[in-house]
C-alpha cells in the first residue's frame, strides 16, 4: 500500500495531459492558488495554467505555446484510456475495503469532444480537446483542454465546449478572484508568513472541500491518497478558515456548510460519528475513537465565538449536548470514557487515553456541561503515572498505563494554552520531556529527528507543529526557530507538508498531501502567539 501511495505521487507517474509536455517542467502558483508550469528551452517556451473554475463542474488546462526560432504546427489525438470509477481509498489501517461498484461504461467521440457515460455508476465526463494549430517564428498560440464532470451526458458534453469556450475569461475572474481573497483578509503581498497561510488556505479552499449539495460540502483529508473525512483533521481545516476572521464571507461558507454535512448528512451509527466517512457521508469505518466524536460540537462552539453569528450554534446546540451526554453516559466506573482507537487509527489495549480526555473537558466547558470539573479532576488523578501523565491507562490509578506520545495527540500541548494545567505543570512538562526523547517510541531521533508516530514510523509534520507549540508555551523562541526551520526543510515543493518524512534525508515518506497540517500551520502562523485554537 505505501507503495502503491508512492506511485500515486511520483513526478513520473502517467497522467492525463499533452504529449508535449513530456519534458521536465519549472512549477511555480499564481496568487498562490492556481499551478503555472513553464517548460523553456532554445526553440520554445510552453506555459501551462490549470484550474477548476468557481462555480463549474470541471477543470481547464490553458497551454500557452510560443516559438522563437522555428515555424511548426501542432495537433492533437487522443491516447491512452481513461478511466470513469470511484477514487481509490489507500489506508493503511482500514476498517474493511468498500466493494466495487457496477459499471457499465459507454466511449464516444463528438467532433472536438471524447465522452464517458455511465449509467451504473450515474456519471458522465467529457474532454474538450483542442484543435490544430500553427505557429510562426516568435509568434505564440494558445490551447485549451478542459473536462467537464457530471450525471448526464448532454450536459457535459455541453459544458466542456463552454469551459473551453469561455477559458481566459474564467482563468482570469480566478485570479481576480482570489488576489480579492487575499486583500480581503490581509494576506496580500510578499513575505514567508503570508506564503505560507496562502498555501495552507488555498489548499482547504481549493483541494479539501468536496461539494455534496447546495447547502453542504465535505471536508476531505487530502485531494489524492485519502479522500475521506476525519471529522478530526476537518476541524484543524475549518479552524485555520475560521482564523482569517468574520469578514471572510467564503472562508465562514465552507465552514458553515461543513457543519451541516456533520449533523444532517454524515451517517451516524448508533449516534456515533465513524473513524472516516465517504464524502457521501456515508460511513466507511466505523471504529469509536472517542476525540471524533467532540470535534464537531467544538466546531460549532468555536464557529459561533469567531464568525459573529450563534445561528448555527442555536441550530445544533441540542445535538451537540445530546451527543456529550452520549459520550459521558460510557465513562467507566472511575469516571473516564473509554474508546476503541487513538487519534492514528490504531486500536488501542488500554482504552482510556489521555489527550482525547483533555479534548472532552474542553469541549463540555466550551458548553457550560456541568461535568466538565468531574473529567478533569478524573483525568488528573488516573492518568498520573511515573510522575508524568501516561498516554493510555487500564484501569483507575494508572492501572496498567502506557508511556508514549504521538503526533496525533494536539490536545496534550494544548492543555496550558486551553487552562487545563499550567505551563509550569511538572507532570505536564515531564510528559513533553519525555515525549521529545528517546525513552518514546513515537520520537525518531536524526538529523531531521523529530517527534512522529507508530502508525507511520518516522517524524510527522504535526509533531514539528506540536513542538512550535510547546516552544511558545514555555517562552524557547530558539526552539520555536529550530521547528519552524524544520519544517521549511522538510516542506515539498509546494510549501504543503506530508505526513512524515525520513528522519536521516528529510525526504517524504508518507502522503506528499495532507490538509490537516498544512492548516494547523497555517493557524500558528496567523497568530505568532497562539498556544491553543
Amino acid at each position: 500500500m505505501r507503495e502503491h501511495r508512492a506511485a500515486l505521487a511520483a513526478p513520473d507517474r502517467p497522467s492525463f495531459g499533452l504529449a508535449l509536455l513530456e519534458a521536465g517542467s519549472q512549477a511555480f502558483f499564481v496568487e498562490d492558488a492556481l499551478p503555472i508550469a513553464v517548460i523553456d528551452s532554445t526553440d520554445s517556451r510552453i506555459e501551462v495554467t490549470t484550474f477548476a473554475p468557481a462555480g463549474r463542474a470541471g477543470l481547464v488546462q490553458l497551454i500557452r505555446v510560443s516559438s522563437r526560432r522555428t515555424r511548426f504546427s501542432l495537433r492533437t489525438e487522443w491516447t491512452g484510456r481513461p478511466r470513469l470509477g470511484r477514487a481509490d481509498y489507500t489506508q493503511i489501517t482500514e476498517g474493511g475495503p468498500l466493494p466495487s461498484p457496477a459499471a457499465a461504461p459507454r466511449e464516444g467521440r463528438e467532433g472536438d469532444v471524447l465522452w464517458i457515460d455511465d449509467r451504473a455508476l450515474e456519471g458522465a465526463v467529457a474532454f474538450a480537446l483542442p484543435g490544430p494549430v500553427q505557429i510562426d517564428a516568435g509568434g505564440s498560440a494558445l490551447l485549451v483542454v478542459a473536462v467537464a464532470i457530471g450525471t448526464q451526458l448532454a450536459d457535459v458534453v455541453a459544458e466542456s465546449r463552454a469551459l473551453a469556450r469561455d477559458a481566459t475569461v474564467l482563468a482570469s475572474a480566478e485570479v481576480r478572484s482570489r488576489a480579492s481573497f487575499w486583500r480581503g483578509v490581509g494576506l496580500e503581498g510578499d513575505g514567508e508568513r503570508k506564503h505560507l497561510i496562502r498555501r495552507g488556505i488555498a489548499y482547504a479552499l481549493d483541494c479539501a472541500q468536496s461539494r455534496v449539495s447546495d447547502r453542504a460540502v465535505a471536508i476531505i483529508t487530502d485531494h489524492e491518497i485519502l479522500p475521506l473525512v476525519w471529522t478530526r483533521d476537518a476541524y484543524y481545516i475549518c479552524r485555520a478558515l475560521l482564523a482569517l476572521g468574520p469578514n471572510e464571507p467564503r472562508a465562514i461558507l465552507a465552514v458553515e456548510q461543513f457543519i451541516v454535512w456533520l449533523f444532517e448528512i454524515a451517517e451516524r451509527r448508533e449516534g456515533a460519528w465513524p473513524r472516516s466517512a465517504l464524502a457521501s457521508g456515508k460511513a466507511k469505518d466505523v471504529a469509536f475513537q472517542l476525540d471524533q466524536q467532540l470535534y464537531p460540537a467544538l466546531l460549532v462552539a468555536d464557529h459561533a465565538r469567531l464568525a459573529a453569528t450563534t445561528a448555527l450554534r442555536e441550530r445544533y446546540e441540542e445535538l451537540c449536548r445530546a451527543t456529550l451526554d452520549a459520550v459521558l453516559a460510557r465513562r467507566s466506573a472511575f469516571g473516564l470514557v473509554p474508546t476503541a482507537e487513538t487519534p492514528a487509527d490504531d486500536p488501542l489495549r488500554q482504552p482510556f487515553h489521555f489527550s482525547s480526555h483533555i479534548l472532552l473537558w474542553h469541549v463540555l466547558r466550551a458548553f457550560g456541561h456541568g461535568a466538565a470539573e468531574e473529567i478533569r479532576a478524573a483525568t488528573l488523578e488516573h492518568f498520573a503515572s511515573e510522575e508524568r501523565f501516561a498516554y493510555a491507562i487500564v484501569g483507575a490509578q494508572g492501572t496498567g498505563a502506557r508511556h508514549y506520545h504521538d503526533a496525533n495527540d494536539l490536545p496534550t500541548v494544548f492543555a496550558p494554552g486551553w487552562g487545563f494545567c499550567g505551563a509550569d505543570d511538572p507532570q505536564w512538562r515531564a510528559t513533553i520531556a519525555f515525549a521529545w526523547s528517546e525513552a518514546n517510541e513515537g520520537y525518531f531521533p536524526g538529523a531531521f529527528g523529530g517527534l512522529g508516530s507508530l502508525h507511520t514510523p518516522r517524524p510527522w509534520t504535526l509533531g514539528d507543529l506540536q513542538e512550535i507549540v510547546v516552544a511558545r508555551v514555555q517562552g524557547d523562541h530558539e526552539r520555536e526557530t529550530r521547528a519552524r526551520a524544520r519544517l521549511g526543510a522538510v516542506q515539498t515543493w509546494d510549501t504543503l507538508l506530508a505526513e512524515a518524512y525520513d528522519e536521516r534525508t528529510g525526504a517524504v515518506a508518507a502522503r506528499h498531501w495532507f490538509a490537516w497540517p498544512a492548516a494547523v500551520r497555517a493557524l500558528l502562523e496567523s497568530d505568532p502567539m497562539l498556544t491553543a485554537p
